[in-house]
């Protein structure tokens, strides 16, 4: 692949990074997120986390760290607050080129990138920025020095590695340290090196790791004492496969099995038969270039599916490595059937956009009307152009490019209007009110306080309401608490109306329009 090509590939997902960079923050946890930063930027206990004001133990402090300094360079914005996330992704796009090119063509090795870089998670990963978008970032490139210096054992290699397992453990805990663990003992294992893992040089290395862990742990240990500590070292991670943890839902072992499908969309048929591929060759100990990948994904995966708790997002981390599969496999020859079920499917996403932008959210659909077309030509034309793999690795990624252009540019932000909690919290920014001013009665939620710029009051009845209505007092609230204040003859003198539907919970009968209404619950802001 020339430089230019590079580049150019590289500028498409930037746009559609960038695009999506300025959005709404989602309820929940990263509106949660978002509003923990800003207050933490405003204080200067950084090692003491909270939660509207109380004593928070649940995440690391990385994300908080990072987006809390973002907010005291650049000022509050939902962009600033996913800047350093999104560079900690950009870094594993690189991390991954770099950890591939150790093992394989540099050909493989962009391939690889553009995968992780041009997937439906990756785009998704930078949009609602969770602590899991730096975590993934950063063990991918915790891999890349841990398997380089199993290769060239170069100081500046482990401690690299080091520094990246440390940030790693600051974005989400332990498992930061266990899927490079299970990728660069893979590797040593099968390539005859496992005697680097008992290397005494890695003393360092965990002094290092332990080093950068040290203000977490103070800060764990103040605020929570010895509880604390055992939360994160033990509880909120292996808990969630002893049963430790509080966290438990019903999801079965085969969770994250169609999870990986629509996560690694548009390179899905090539990762399944990589994975094929290297599962087998591993069996029958066939000679391969490195094992990292699949063995440090498949173990991690395994790992992921015994928890008792499982969300979608949990996935990321494996992602880059699933990546270098589907990467090795777009440079293997390909029989004609591949070819043809890759189309199938390249067809039926093609579709399902050109449905949203003409079904789903028609109005101002034209400006991605465009895209569709404009991309839809590329995708044509490469397809023309170019045979084999080339085909492949072409049409998938702009398919893919224009898909993250449509959804950042037109559909998440019909869709995010629809995120009553943040058009409040923004309406009552805007109109200067303030704690003492504002408040939401038996509604609450991260982007209420995150856009509103303070932790909202709750109140529970109109009794309590009464207590605080004053001239110029507002109260969000829902359909039946409304009905209740006008009962008790506490009426606005304004109303503000809103619809509400979680961005998080899409459904068909609300991406239907002729059913949308069906699927959406009015808010009220009463002006007094």
């Amino acid at each position: 692949m020339s430089r230019p090509a590079i580049l150019l590939h590289l500028f498409a997902i930037l746009c559609v990074v960038a695009l999506g960079a300025g959005l709404d923050v989602m309820e929940v946890d990263a509106a949660q997120y978002a509003g923990m930063s800003r207050d933490l930027s405003r204080s200067d206990e950084w090692l003491q986390l909270k939660y509207r004001g109380e004593d928070y133990l649940d995440k690391p402090p990385l994300l908080f760290w990072t987006s809390a300094l973002s907010f005291r360079l650049f000022g509050v914005h939902d962009w600033s607050y996913r800047l350093p996330s999104i560079l900690f992704a950009f870094l594993g796009v690189f991390a991954t080129y770099r950890f591939t090119r150790l093992y394989h063509a540099r050909e493989v090795a962009y391939s690889a990138m553009f995968v992780f870089g041009c997937s439906v998670a990756f785009f998704l990963m930078c949009n609602d920025v969770r602590c899991d978008t730096m975590l993934t970032g950063a063990v991918i490139t915790a891999i890349w020095f841990g398997c380089a210096w199993l290769e060239q054992s170069r100081w500046w290699q482990l401690i690299g590695m080091a520094m990246a397992v440390a940030a790693a453990m600051l974005a989400k805990g332990p498992i930061g340290a266990v899927v490079p663990l299970f990728a660069i003992g893979g590797q040593a294992f099968f390539s005859g090196r496992w005697r680097k893992l008992v290397d005494p040089r890695l003393l360092v290395a965990l002094g290092v790791v332990l080093l950068a862990l040290t203000p977490m742990c103070i800060g764990l240990y103040q605020q929570h004492g010895l509880h604390g500590l055992r939360f994160y070292y033990w509880e909120q991670s292996f808990g969630r496969i002893t049963g430790e943890n509080r966290w438990k839902d019903d999801s079965t072992v085969l969770f994250f099995t169609h999870e990986l499908l629509w996560q690694t969309l548009p390179w899905t048929i090539l990762l399944l038969i990589g994975l094929w591929k290297s599962i087998k060759a591993t069996a029958t100990r066939m000679p391969v270039p490195e094992q990292a990948s699949v063995v440090g994904a498949a173990l991690s995966f395994i790992a992921l599916s015994l928890s008792q708790f499982k969300l979608p997002h949990y996935l990321y981390v494996t992602l880059p490595l699933f990546a270098v599969v589907a990467a090795r496999e777009l440079h293997a020859p390909q029989p004609r059937v591949v070819h043809r079920v890759h189309a199938a499917m390249l067809v039926l996403l093609w579709a399902a956009l050109i449905l949203l932008v003409w079904t789903v959210f028609p109005e101002h659909r034209w400006p991605y009307a465009a895209v569709v077309v404009g991309f839809g030509s590329v995708v044509v034309a490469v397809h023309r152009r170019h045979r084999g793999n080339e085909r492949l690795f072409g049409t998938a990624f702009w398919t893919m490019s224009a898909i993250g252009l449509v959804l950042n540019g037109h559909f998440y932000p019909h869709v995010l209007k629809y995120q009553a909690n943040a058009k409040a919290g923004q309406w009552a920014a805007a109109q200067g009110k303030t704690i003492d001013t504002f408040y939401g009665m038996q509604v609450s939620g991260g982007a209420l306080d995150y856009y509103a710029g303070f932790p909202v009051r709750w109140l529970s009845d109109a009794g309590e309401a009464e207590q605080v209505i004053a001239p110029g007092v507002c109260i969000y609230t829902d359909a039946p608490h409304r009905t209740a204040l006008y009962e008790a003859g506490l009426r606005p003198r304004q109303e503000v109306f809103l619809w509400n539907h979680p961005a998080q919970r899409l459904s068909l009968p609300f991406l239907d329009p002729g059913r949308r209404p069906s699927t959406l619950e009015p808010r009220y802001i009463l002006v007094y």
